[in-house]
């Protein structure tokens, strides 16, 4: 799941806030002449222990692999080197080398990991061009090509999320949307203004990231590199998203039907796991207890609508999300360009199907 529940995100906020303030008062107001070793060292364990502890039980716990701690862990010490002035950590190089050494450990696996892969890549390329016909979405047809030849991994995944970034924004310009044999597409953004919505994100952003850049720069230069780091990436992100919804409809094979949202959520399903298809007739508000299970495969607009088509499958189904992040549906709302037309094609596959088993 992306999204946390209010009350959760409510208190993160909350004590995020409270230990951040207070360690930057302490450090950028001038109570003491020279601060004692001890205040430092609960600093220390403020940003390595009680941050990570906070974002455990609010975030991570039950929900996510406990190795996402590592990265809490590594960003926070990187606040912590940003927040107490560099003259205090002349008594603690202890630590620094230890979160050195767990980060030079992590990279060596990333690395060994990235080396297989280079090592299997004209086999991969291969599988890929193999599969072309039997999964028609890049992202998809990439991530199997891989997991042929490589064992499948969150690291994998997320390197598949990054890959399918840099092809949809920088090679697929000249792609044209995709045409299905033995199958249909739905195109689901040319009746709303999601792709307006995108540039106008692009355009602000891209004045955002100036203005503030110059900004930063005149307080540390530090900041204002990963600050326009970061804009450049958020920039490669919604330009890859746009062109992803353009490129990426929804699809019914045979034996299949291919959920894709741009480059954040995608789902396929079997033809048999779908318990029914039909029109949407609920509430425009979709209430807390039913989003467990729902995906919610429409895109941002300025007007949000209510979806027009609900399917509904016979057990629990995967959406993936980015970088690998998984969630268990039960139903989906999507808004297609042709609704009705969308739901007869699921009918007429499903149709024969059910002729090509008897």
């Amino acid at each position: 799941m992306w999204a946390l529940p209010k009350q959760r995100f409510g208190w993160l906020c909350v004590l995020l806030a409270a230990v951040l303030s207070s360690n930057i008062l302490i450090y950028h107001v001038d109570f003491l002449p020279q601060l004692p070793k001890e205040v430092v060292f609960g600093s220390l364990l403020d940003f390595l222990i009680t941050i990570p502890l906070i974002i455990y039980f609010l975030i991570i716990r039950k929900r996510y692999s406990l190795r996402y701690l590592f990265y809490v862990v590594i960003a926070s010490y990187a606040a912590a080197l940003f927040i107490i002035p560099q003259h205090y950590f002349s008594s603690f190089h202890l630590v620094r080398y230890l979160i050195f050494a767990g980060e030079a450990a992590f990279l060596l696996v990333e690395l060994y990991i990235v080396f297989q892969f280079i090592k299997k890549l004209v086999p991969i390329i291969k599988s890929y061009r193999t599969n072309r016909m039997d999964i028609p979405i890049f992202s998809s047809r990439l991530e199997k090509a891989i997991n042929i030849h490589i064992k499948s991994s969150r690291f994998i995944e997320m390197m598949v999320s990054e890959i399918s970034m840099v092809y949809y924004c920088f090679f697929s310009w000249r792609s044209k949307p995709l045409v299905i044999q033995d199958g249909k597409a739905f195109t689901y953004h040319k009746k709303t203004s999601a792709i307006a919505f995108y540039v106008m994100l692009i355009h602000a952003l891209i004045i955002e990231s100036v203005g503030f850049h110059f900004l930063l720069h005149a307080w540390t230069e530090v900041a204002a590199v990963i600050a326009i780091a970061l804009n450049i990436y958020t920039l490669i992100y919604l330009v890859a998203e746009m062109q992803s919804i353009k490129l990426c409809p929804f699809i019914i094979t045979n034996n299949h039907v291919h959920l894709q949202i741009g480059l954040t959520k995608k789902m396929t399903v079997p033809l048999g796991a779908i318990k029914s298809v039909r029109s949407y007739q609920g509430p425009e508000k979709i209430a807390k207890n039913e989003k467990k299970h729902l995906l919610e495969a429409m895109l941002p607009d300025f007007i949000q609508e209510k979806p027009t088509v609900e399917i509904e499958f016979y057990h629990l189904e995967v959406a993936k999300f980015m970088y690998g992040f998984k969630k268990q549906i039960k139903k989906v709302h999507l808004r297609p360009d042709y609704p009705k037309e969308f739901i007869a094609a699921i009918y007429t596959k499903l149709e024969e199907a059910k002729r090509n088993i008897e």
